[in-house]
C-alpha cells in the first residue's frame, strides 16, 4: 500500500493496479451479498433464532464496510464522517455477526452449557475489548490532528486481527474436534451421513484456512488490499457456511447417529 500513511489516514494515493484490485474484491463481496440474500429468503421458513439473525447481520455488515472503503479509497464524497461511520458499523455486525454464526451451529455437536457459555463470553469479551478501541483509534486517524492515532492504530490492528482469528480458529477447532468424536464410528452412521460429515470437516478447515490469508495480509502491511479482500472473505465464509447448514439439515432429517439432530434455530 502505497501513500505516507499507509493507507490509514484521510489522505490516500492509490496506485491504479492496487486500485483494480480492491474494486474487485469489493465487487465480489457485494455480489456475494446480493446472492446470499436470495438463498436467506429461499433457505429460512422459519426466521428466527441466534443463527438467522446473526447470519442476516453478518451478511449485511458488509455492505457498509465495502462502501466506507470505497467512498475512502476512491474519494466519493468529502469530509471523513460518512465513510468512517460506515465501516465502524459493517465491521462490527460482519466480524462479531460471523463469530456469532459459528457459535450458533456449535450447539449441534456441544452439548456442554459451561463450554458454550465460555464461548459466548469470549465473543462478548473480544468484542468490547476490540470494537471500541479500534474504532475510537480508527475516528482518530481521520481527525485534523491525527499524528498518535497513525502510530497507535497499525499496532493495535495487528491486534485485533489477531485476537480475531484466535476466535474463530477456536470456535471453528472445537466444532471439528466435537463432530470427530460424536461422529468417528462411520460404519454405525453409514457411508452417506460419514460423507456429509467428513465434507463439514473441510469446509471448517477451509474457512481457517481463508483467515490465514488475512493475517498474512495485516502482517505484510497490505493495510487496504487487506480491508477490501476482508469483505470478500466474509461473505465467501458465509457462502460456505449454507453448505455446512445443507449438511447438517441433510443429517438431522437422517435421523443417524444415536440421536437426532435437530435444532429449532438451525434447520429450516
Amino acid at each position: 500500500m502505497s501513500g505516507s500513511q499507509g493507507g490509514y489516514g484521510r489522505d490516500l494515493s492509490i496506485p491504479f493496479h492496487t486500485s483494480v484490485i480492491i474494486a474487485t474484491f469489493i465487487g465480489i463481496a457485494l455480489y456475494n451479498v446480493i446472492e446470499l440474500n436470495v438463498i436467506i429468503l429461499r433457505t429460512f421458513k422459519h426466521r428466527r433464532g441466534l443463527y438467522f439473525c446473526s447470519f442476516v447481520v453478518a451478511t449485511w455488515g458488509i455492505v457498509p464496510w465495502c462502501l466506507g472503503y470505497l467512498i475512502k479509497g476512491f474519494r466519493l464524497a468529502s469530509g471523513t464522517t460518512l465513510y468512517a461511520v460506515f465501516i465502524s458499523i459493517g465491521w462490527c455486525a460482519m466480524v462479531t455477526g460471523q463469530s456469532l454464526v459459528l457459535y450458533s451451529r456449535l450447539h449441534l455437536v456441544l452439548l456442554n452449557r459451561l463450554y458454550l457459555r465460555l464461548v459466548l463470553a469470549m465473543i462478548i469479551f473480544d468484542a468490547v475489548i476490540l470494537h471500541i478501541p479500534t474504532i475510537v483509534m480508527g475516528f482518530g486517524t481521520q481527525s485534523n490532528n491525527p499524528g498518535i492515532w497513525l502510530v497507535l492504530y497499525p499496532i493495535y490492528e495487528k491486534v485485533e486481527v489477531t485476537i480475531f482469528f484466535v476466535q474463530e480458529l477456536v470456535i471453528s477447532s472445537l466444532y471439528i474436534m466435537c463432530t470427530v468424536k460424536f461422529f468417528r464410528n462411520e460404519r454405525f452412521l453409514g457411508k452417506r451421513v460419514g460423507r456429509m460429515w467428513h465434507h463439514l470437516i473441510f469446509v471448517n478447515a477451509l474457512v481457517i484456512a481463508l483467515d490465514v490469508t488475512l493475517l498474512g495480509l495485516e502482517y505484510g502491511n497490505q493495510h487496504y488490499i487487506q480491508t477490501a479482500y476482508k469483505g470478500m472473505v466474509y461473505s465467501v465464509k458465509l457462502k460456505v457456511e449454507f453448505s455446512i447448514l445443507n449438511d447438517l439439515v441433510n443429517i438431522a432429517k437422517s435421523g443417524q447417529g444415536g440421536r437426532q439432530i435437530r435444532d429449532p434455530d438451525i434447520t429450516h
